[in-house]
């Protein structure tokens, strides 16, 4: 099933980037950084803006995204450990989402809201997600999503990095980074750092087909722990264009390999969806 409703409202965005800031620079004054008198202007090239609106064009057909509900199988291998099993996963704007495997092994879910998270294993132990991995966007599964925040997100700089074929073949390279006001010069690079993603297009259709980000270990966001997203096996349904194949890589490994089974589009998923559950353990 397949369903269009409302466009997302001003206040959403707003609210998005909002709770991202003060998310980061709560982070960083915890850090005991001090404010920058200068200014850096957030560039936002051109021509990476109209390659993301042909993609959305492609995608959507300039209809905008408001949530998007995943319904999949899913095989996850951690090392030794290989379980398969279901997997619902759903997104929508203010960098809201839910992932969560139904395996063999037990359940695992991640939730996203805004500037922060929380995870859980099979032991159903709550573990509250770092704020700098809560920098990269919320709906990697769903590209529509992805490029519809970066696009409404004016302290995202963006550019072209023009055509690149590390991925096997030519793709045209976006990168992403977000850019606050108002901290030191290192407190901006590390933001810039811990919020960047790499986007390859198809030069023919313009979908998306690869997404570039780091995670860290929660207690070093120093270390980075490279994580790729594949999309494939794009098909239309009802006019969108939505890749039934994804796969998750960490550090250059498939970690999650997932077939989409049901996809439902704009069904009105509530913010109350995304409610944070208290934690039970620390970090790991």
């Amino acid at each position: 099933m397949f369903r269009h409703t409302d466009q997302p409202t001003i206040l959403c965005v707003v609210r998005q980037v909002f709770l991202l800031g003060l998310a980061a620079a709560l982070m960083f004054c915890s850090l005991g950084t001090r404010p920058a008198t200068a200014q850096q202007a957030v560039v936002r090239d051109p021509q990476a803006l109209t390659l993301i609106a042909s993609s959305l064009n492609a995608l959507t057909g300039s209809v905008s995204v408001n949530d998007a509900t995943l319904q999949t199988t899913a095989a996850y291998v951690a090392g030794s450990d290989e379980e398969s099993g279901t997997a619902i996963l759903i997104a929508r704007v203010n960098q809201e989402s839910i992932v969560q495997l139904n395996l063999s092994g037990g359940i695992r879910q991640e939730i996203r809201n805004g500037p922060a998270g929380a995870w859980s294993g099979p032991d159903a132990t709550v573990h509250a997600m770092a704020n700098h991995n809560c920098l990269t966007e919320a709906s990697w599964f769903f590209p529509a999503l992805t490029l519809e925040a970066i696009a409404a997100d004016p302290t995202l700089a963006v550019s072209y990095l023009g055509p690149d074929s590390s991925k096997g073949a030519t793709l045209l390279h976006l990168q992403v980074a977000r850019l606050l006001p108002g901290q030191s010069a290192g407190a901006t690079a590390l933001i810039s750092t811990l919020s960047t993603m790499d986007i390859y297009l198809d030069p023919k259709t313009s979908l998306p087909l690869v997404l570039d980000f780091n995670t860290h270990p929660d207690t070093d966001a120093n270390t980075n722990l490279p994580v790729e997203i594949q999309f494939g096996n794009y098909q239309n349904a009802n006019g969108w264009l939505v890749p039934l194949r994804i796969q998750k890589y960490l550090q250059r490994t498939l970690l999650l390999d997932l077939t989409v089974s049901n996809v439902l589009v704009n069904s009105g998923v509530p913010a109350s969806e995304f409610a944070l559950p208290a934690s039970t353990g620390g970090a790991q």
